[in-house]
């Protein structure tokens, strides 16, 4: 069921009415604590302290609701990623880029939900189009498969390997990471003497994807001039299947 939008959507941090966004926190909190199937929309009014009338005006169910949540939450973490190298260039650089990306879906959890299939917080909902749709579009998985071939262009990683070869072990590495954040890993990474994940994921990422040799600043400034327009352009897609009677300001 596609989403229905506000007559504008000025950016990813939209301003909402206090009622509006007192409802997201309460549908959030709720979701979060027990499930999709775990509270009604009364439950959701009475949090929010606002009738139920008033989340209809906003959300014509709670499966809306729930969808706008998810969606969100995929926008937030794509802002961030979008904020982050408009800021710093030099963030687009692999061991930079991977990290930042995994510290960004560990604070959003409905990221991490849809990525582990999470049967608790997802439910039913991990087969919902619209679910499939955020996944396939600005998920992690998505933008990673889309910056690749990017920093090959600009030589800002090897290309001895084929980069389907470098996409799917990267996302062998990456996609495992989230399960292993999600979840207790069977084996402590402490055991190994890896003290800081973080650190471990950018010196294999250097060590698997970066030349030898170092890269050119302007090359660097380039890349993440691409990959922010490429970021820009996977934002208006997915309004345009999520909210398709959305008017999208760029």
């Amino acid at each position: 069921m596609r989403q229905r939008a506000p007559a504008v959507v000025v950016s990813t941090a939209d301003r909402k009415a206090p009622k509006e966004q007192r409802i997201l926190d309460a549908a959030r909190e709720l979701l979060l604590r027990h499930g999709p199937r775990g509270f009604a929309i009364a439950d959701i009014a009475a949090l929010a302290g606002v009738g139920k009338g008033t989340v209809y005006l906003y959300w014509e169910s709670k499966e809306s609701l729930i969808i706008d949540l998810y969606a969100r939450d995929a926008m937030a973490m794509l802002e961030t990623v979008h904020t982050s190298v408009a800021a710093d260039a030099n963030i687009i650089v692999p061991h930079s880029f991977l990290p930042l990306m995994r510290r960004t879906v560990r604070k959003h959890p409905f990221i991490v939900a849809m990525q582990t299939q999470d049967p608790e917080l997802l439910g039913w909902f991990k087969e919902h189009p619209d679910i499939r749709r955020i996944r396939s579009t600005i998920g992690p998985v998505p933008l990673l498969v889309k910056i690749i071939p990017i920093l090959r262009e600009h030589g800002l990683i090897r290309t001895d390997l084929s980069a389907g070869t470098q996409i799917y072990a990267l996302l062998a590495m990456v996609e495992g990471m989230f399960h292993m954040d999600a979840n207790d890993p069977v084996v402590d990474p402490r055991q190994f003497g890896v003290e800081d994940s973080d650190v471990m994921l950018s010196d294999v990422s250097r060590v698997l994807l970066e030349p030898s040799t170092p890269v050119d600043s302007r090359a660097v400034e380039s890349a993440a001039s691409t990959a922010l327009m490429t970021f820009d352009h996977a934002r208006s897609e997915f309004l345009r299947e999520i909210y398709p009677d959305a008017k999208i300001a760029e």
